[in-house]
């Protein structure tokens, strides 16, 4: 359960200027840690189109925003569409998709990530979806390890291309019991 001082609300089209400054807060972070292969070199605001995806998304209640002390510090991107560059098989169908999990590093975003896991399972199972999937930069130990602690068995491997350099993934799914 996500703490008291923790409200998830869907994100509104007022809130895409403190969602992109959170993805770029997340970004320079990594960068900073000499990880580029995960999301590529430039701040997701400046990604010609993607804060006009953001915009669409928030329109489409796609976007769970986590707010502390009136604060974005979490978003959850999921909708029960699979992206195109998941191979065909791995995900079954009616899968939930996260698209993307970010929760502010520090003290502001510690728990934060896990009640937006359990905010998709709830949204999950609103949609009566049998599982939920997600994919992720392969060559991170720490997020496997978060993924196998909330339950998400990693089913196939596929590569993309990162700033014009090959880079592994993993998808991974969590199926969900029904209930009642």
């Amino acid at each position: 359960m996500p703490s008291s001082s923790t409200r998830l609300r869907p994100a509104t089209a007022d809130d895409v200027p403190a969602l992109l400054s959170l993805m770029d807060s997340v970004h320079a972070w990594l960068i900073a840690r000499g990880r580029p292969e995960q999301w590529g070199t430039v701040p997701f605001s400046r990604i010609p189109g993607f804060p006009d995806r953001v915009s669409d998304w928030t329109r489409k209640g796609v976007i769970t925003l986590a707010e502390r002390n009136g604060r974005c510090v979490g978003l959850l991107a999921a909708a029960p569409m699979t992206p195109p560059r998941i191979p065909a098989t791995a995900v079954p169908d009616g899968s939930m998709f996260i698209h993307t999990v970010m929760t502010e590093r520090g003290p502001d975003g510690r728990g934060v990530g896990s009640a937006l896991l359990e905010e998709a399972e709830r949204l999950a199972r609103a949609h009566s979806a049998p599982a939920l999937a997600l994919d992720h930069w392969a060559d991170s130990p720490e997020l496997g390890r978060i993924y196998d602690d909330h339950g998400y068995v990693k089913v196939a491997e596929y590569t993309d291309e990162q700033d014009g350099k090959p880079v592994r993934n993993a998808v991974r799914i969590r199926r969900l019991r029904a209930t009642g």
